[in-house]
């Protein structure tokens, strides 16, 4: 499966179809999506994907997360957190990268992740001139 921008996501393995309420915490391997109701916390190696009529109300860890339902709690995702379009958010985020959409209502904080599985910020390319140093003024 390919988001928006073409990065690939793993096939997902789990569903929580609409009409469906899950209560209770999930340990996936591989990618979860959500279309219904789900309360508790959601850990998956992948990613996580709430489609338009998901709601969860918990928190999520994973390595990308895609919200174009409605979260209720925090987002702990280790490479990318991407809130589409009509999407809603209660809550905080940590994650490398951090998308938001036009549309989307965000009420929370965000925390950018410097270091995750490897990830070595670039160094900057350029270096601050030195400081130009103060000669004493001369003594008559």
């Amino acid at each position: 499966m390919f988001g928006k921008e073409g990065t690939e996501q793993g096939a997902v393995s789990s569903i929580l179809g609409s009409g469906c309420k899950f209560v209770g915490d999930v340990d996936a391997k591989g990618t979860i999506r959500v279309d219904g109701e789900f309360e508790g916390k959601i850990v998956s190696t992948d990613s996580v994907i709430v489609g338009k009529g998901g709601i969860v109300r918990g928190e999520i860890h994973t390595n990308h997360a895609t919200i174009s339902g409605t979260v209720e709690g925090n987002i702990f995702a280790k490479r990318k957190v991407e809130l589409e379009s009509g999407s809603k958010l209660i809550g905080d985020v940590e994650s490398m990268s951090l998308v938001i959409e036009d549309g989307v209502f965000f009420e929370g904080k965000s925390k950018m992740l410097k270091e995750a599985q490897g990830y070595t910020p670039p160094k900057p390319k350029f270096q601050k001139a030195p400081e130009p140093k103060q000669e004493a003024p001369a003594k008559e």
